[in-house]
């Protein structure tokens, strides 16, 4: 009995332990996509106070509707999703989603910290998206343990959906009793408005000479197959060489979210309909 305790008590700080690494790791992981974001995504419309950080790879899109769960001292401790834009738009009439013009924006250098733990995470993910693996595994491992020397976010943009737009849709779709927009209207929805969208990084490399040759001969054996995944690389010397990465899939670090609410009701033809309108996130006082 005495040993069953002593083990349980081990288990119990072992989860603690794990558990208190994976919360510093997301803090700090957030914390580098922030400044990422202030080196290439500044200007826009997503800020600290009004968006939140989703994760390296996060492929939710805008226009997708999620409950945020907050703790006792008002931080979002949960991004839970609840109607994917994917299926949203399923619907007929959901209004679509635009681009802005600042996906034209060139494209920009920022630094990873690879002492760090988050630095190594997020360049790992990075490489990880881009499914090198399931065309070599040896490639991807090199370039893992290689580490970039400054990574580059060459594509990207912002998609959005016009907020006037989604209010008259749901209004409309309420009075036909529209079992969904009801859920996603009964005040426990955000709405992400916004969002910033990645799809295209580069990464140079300074190795060895006989590092990149092997880089170079998995590359020219396999280079129609990295090609049709969106996988370039360039040899601009016999110790450098760059690789770009066209994601096939776009993914989303920063989303913009409003809270759907209500502001009493108005009769339309003979129904009583909420009046609704979108309520600003606001995190000014979070950190």
């Amino acid at each position: 009995m005495k040993k069953t305790k002593i083990g349980l008590t081990v288990l119990i700080i072992v989860f603690s332990l794990n558990a208190s690494w994976a919360q510093n790791l997301e803090k700090e992981t957030t914390k580098l996509w922030w400044n990422i974001y202030g080196g290439c995504f500044s200007g826009t419309h997503l800020t600290k106070r009004n968006s939140l950080f989703m994760s390296t790879a996060n492929n939710i899109s805008s226009g997708s509707a999620f409950t945020l769960k907050r703790n006792v001292v008002n931080q979002i401790i949960d991004k839970g999703l609840r109607f994917d834009y994917s299926t949203l738009k399923l619907m007929e009439g959901f209004p679509t989603l635009k681009n802005d013009s600042l996906s034209a924006t060139p494209p920009c250098t920022f630094l990873l910290d690879y002492a760090s733990t988050t630095g190594v995470d997020v360049y790992g993910k990075l490489v990880d998206e881009a499914n090198i693996g399931k065309i070599n595994a040896e490639l991807q491992t090199i370039l893992k343990n290689a580490k970039a020397l400054k990574p580059t976010i060459s594509k990207w943009g912002i998609d959005y959906i016009e907020e006037g737009s989604l209010i008259l849709y749901l209004t409309s779709e309420l009075n036909k009793g529209n079992k969904t927009v009801g859920l996603l209207t009964n005040g426990e929805h955000y709405i992400s408005t916004m969002g910033i969208w990645i799809k295209g990084i580069n990464f140079s490399y300074e190795l060895d000479k006989e590092v990149v040759q092997k880089v170079k001969t998995i590359y020219e054996s396999n280079k129609v197959d990295f090609l049709e995944v969106g996988v370039k690389i360039d040899f601009s010397s016999e110790t450098t060489f760059s690789t770009t990465f066209d994601y096939k899939d776009k993914f989303y670090p920063f989303l913009k979210f409003k809270k759907i609410q209500t502001s009493g009701y108005i009769k339309i033809k003979n129904k009583q309909t909420p009046i609704l309108y979108l309520e600003d996130l606001d995190l000014l006082d979070i950190e």
